[in-house]
This record gives structure tokens, sequence and C-alpha cells, in this order.
């Protein structure tokens, strides 16, 4: 199976880290840079690229890939490990956002990303592009039931930890994380379903400073990637 990835920035990260999955590359006009790789190159007009991605956002670069194989839950967690975050996704719709966390959770070294088949957007050109080649590099694992997945994680000693305000939530720049940490991130709108909430071992938030109260999940994703890298 193939799908198409797109923006100059994601397909070089492709072209550097796994070459070989990469079928072919669409080009709004010859651009050495991407023509010289070795790989076949397809011309389209701008337009054509812009209806095969869904968006005019590509910069004049896209590429089919070979889809990778991904771990499913029970063969990620079947893996004995010391210390691991993965980052869990509640209801992630905007797909701008979706990719910005992925490019936070690989650059911060999370081990996978779950979501949702029902709750969040999923792998698109655009969330590709906006991920700067991060959906082609980290673990993705997507499963039928979030709260389910949750409870598969603490039988395997994953403390869940949700991003949520309330009298029970503690604060970031004092929690120490555990070990195995699955870090839960919900929507800005409704943020994590109640579901998931009261399942959760930690509630954790981030003391604002400013007049503006809130980040948007994808700068919020990062603050607390950053304290738990830290």
């Amino acid at each position: 199976m193939k799908r198409l990835i797109i923006g100059k920035n994601c397909i070089r990260e492709v072209l550097k880290a796994a070459p070989e999955r990469i079928e072919s590359l669409l080009l709004a006009k010859d651009d050495p840079e991407f023509s010289k790789a070795g790989i076949p190159v397809k011309i389209l007009r701008k337009d054509q690229l812009s209806d095969l991605a869904g968006t005019e956002s590509h910069q004049g670069v896209g590429a089919y890939v070979k889809d990778r194989s991904r771990p499913d839950l029970k063969s990620f967690l079947k893996k004995e490990r010391d210390a691991s975050l993965v980052l869990m996704l509640d209801s992630i719709f905007d797909p701008q956002n979706f990719g910005a966390i992925l490019r936070a959770a690989e650059c911060f070294g999370a081990d996978a990303v779950v979501w949702s088949k029902n709750r969040g957007v999923d792998i698109t050109p655009v969330v590709t592009k906006a991920s700067v080649g991060a959906s082609e590099l980290i673990d993705l694992i997507k499963v039928s039931n979030l709260a389910e997945a949750v409870k598969q994680f603490q039988k395997h000693g994953y403390g869940a930890v949700t991003a949520e305000i309330g009298d029970e939530a503690e604060n970031l720049f004092e929690f120490v994380f555990p070990p195995l940490t699955l870090l839960i991130m919900g929507s800005e709108g409704k943020g994590v379903q109640p579901l998931i909430s009261k399942r959760a071992d930690h509630k954790v938030y981030i003391p604002m400073a400013g007049q503006i109260d809130s980040l948007n999940v994808s700068q919020a994703t990062s603050v607390f990637l950053s304290h738990w890298k830290s």
C-alpha cells in the first residue's frame, strides 16, 4: 500500500532515513535536489499536485511512499522497557496540530504516539508536511478504543498522566514523571474525555503567568515533553 506525503522538509527526512520507501516523486517543476535522487520523477502542474494532496501547501513537492510496518498495541507492549514515554492523543482533529505534535514527539524521543481510529484525524498529506517527516519516523499506533488502550498500558506498568486542570491536578514544574509514562493530551475544546480522566494515575497542569491562560494542544504537548525529557 502506498500513500502520499508532501513538503520539502518532510521528503528530505524520508530520503535521509529510508529512501527505499519512496516509490516516486511528484514535482510541480524540475528541482535538482529531488530529481537527482535516483527515484522516478513525474512532473505535474501545481493544481494537479494540489488536487492529489488536498491542499496547496505542498511546496511543489510530493512523494508516494510505501507504507511502513507499524506495531500494534499488543506487540508494542510485549517489549520490556525500563524507561519510556508514549503519547496518547484524544480527539485531535486539526491536521496542523496533529503534525506539530508528531514533530515534538519525535524531537523529544517519545517511543510512540497512540490515537483513535474514530476520535482524531488520520495521517494525511497535510499531517506529514506539518510533522516535517516525523510521521514517517516515529512509531504510530492506531487503536479502536482509547480507554481500553489506557488499561492495557497500565497493566504493563505505565502510569497514565493526563494534561488537565482541576483540584487534583499537579504542577508540571514540580511533577516527577513515572519511569513508564503514558502522557494523554486532549482536545483544546473538551480536553481529555471523562472516561479516560477517571482512569488517570496523575493529572498535571502547566502554570500560566501571562494574560492568555492557555496554549494550543501542540504547544502544550511540547512543554510537557520538554519537562519529561529534562
